[in-house]
């Protein structure tokens, strides 16, 4: 008769080497299992902050958003963050925004700040009016957007052919070779494919992204100079457009953001970069005075102030853009210049408009505004 108590033995020796073996694959099989949500969005956050600090130290100059974003993007901050003045409320646009932005979990507020800031240096550096611009999330700003710049180009004394007009799209995102071209503006080359690759699955891993048409993604504008990342160009977001339509201004939306950002162009030509509120203001005034003009929209004087309402809804309280008040009284004072000159069909040239603005700039800022920053003025020189 065989010996089974041997066998058996033998038999669960082995199985007991099996358990080992398994209970020792364990932490290896840990190792190599799929990262989560958190270390993706982690990971995309760092890439896109290597990419910004990889960046030629010109690629920003001048770039300024239209608003500050509740979103606290990767990449440098082009003012100081100062107290809110007292007694500011800021408009309603801001408002909007910060509301959207307080509904955001804190992993969703890191994506969004990689993904907007990704978004931007893509629009500002990659994207080119020679392709197809669609504006608005359904095209629906198209026709408005090409015939404002279009006009602007007209009105305006500056160099204007090479001024581009590129749309803003959250839903670029989701496309692996435009991100690979974006990364590859200041990512080390051997990581471009991999950060191209994370950003558009983080672009869907996590829902509140809207596979791009979240509006916070998109809800700015700005304008570059020609020395900066990509040359000279207005860019319009999909979000801010959208949000304007939701706040009431529909119908002076494009015409008003692109005039606005046009002005930044008329700055630009003159190398005139004010260090205050006025680098806001002053192209509210010029795009006042475009909207007003017998030969840019000649708007009537219900939408005229219809457009200083838009300004005023982004205005700020920290002494950086503009309050909505001083903002409001910039545009006005633009569109007054335009209603008020003898001869409605005389362009005002841009050199003058600019030294016109400059002089009305300090009537426009309350007093104590500019004592508390001529103290900290001195006290920097001190």
């Amino acid at each position: 008769m065989p010996d089974r108590t041997r066998f058996l033995g033998r038999t669960l020796a082995v199985a007991g080497a099996a358990v080992v073996a398994l209970a020792t694959a364990v932490p290896a099989a840990a190792a190599t299992a799929p990262p989560t949500v958190d270390q993706d969005v982690a990971q995309l956050y760092q890439d896109v902050v290597d990419l910004y600090n990889g960046l030629p130290a010109s690629a920003l100059r001048g770039v300024d958003p239209l608003i500050n974003s509740p979103i606290p993007r990767p990449g440098p901050r082009f003012k100081a963050a100062q107290d809110p003045i007292p007694g500011c409320t800021e408009g309603s646009l801001l408002t909007y925004a910060n509301k959207l932005a307080a509904q955001l979990t804190p992993l969703e507020n890191k994506a969004f700040a990689a993904l907007s800031g990704l978004s931007q240096l893509y629009v500002q550096g990659v994207a080119s009016d020679k392709s197809p611009q669609v504006f608005g999330t359904d095209g629906q700003y198209s026709s408005r957007a090409t015939a404002t710049i279009d006009k602007l180009r007209g009105f305006w004394d500056i160099e204007s052919w090479n001024i581009q007009l590129v749309a803003w799209k959250g839903t670029d995102l989701g496309s692996q070779v435009k991100m690979a071209q974006t990364f590859s503006l200041g990512l080390a080359p051997a990581k471009v494919k991999g950060a191209a690759a994370l950003a558009t699955k983080v672009l869907y891993e996590v829902p509140a992204l809207q596979g791009g048409r979240h509006p916070l993604l998109t809800l700015n504008a700005f304008s570059a100079p020609a020395d900066s990342l990509g040359g000279k160009r207005v860019a319009l977001g999909d979000g801010l457009l959208d949000t304007v339509n939701l706040l009431g201004f529909d119908d002076v939306s494009v015409e008003s953001v692109v005039g606005h950002e046009y002005g930044h162009q008329v700055d630009f030509a003159h190398n005139n970069y004010p260090p205050n509120e006025s680098s806001e203001m002053g192209p509210d005034a010029y795009g006042g005075y475009f909207v007003a003009h017998a030969k840019g929209f000649a708007w009537d004087a219900r939408t005229q102030q219809e457009v200083t309402y838009l300004d005023a809804s982004i205005g700020d309280c920290f002494h950086s853009h503009g309050t909505p008040d001083q903002r409001k009284a910039a545009g006005a004072w633009g569109e007054k210049q335009a209603t008020s000159q003898g001869n409605p069909n005389r362009v005002i040239p841009s050199a003058t408009m600019i030294d016109k603005f400059q002089k009305e700039y300090p009537k426009l800022m309350p007093p104590a505004t500019d004592q508390s920053g001529a103290a900290t003025l001195a006290s920097a020189h001190s």
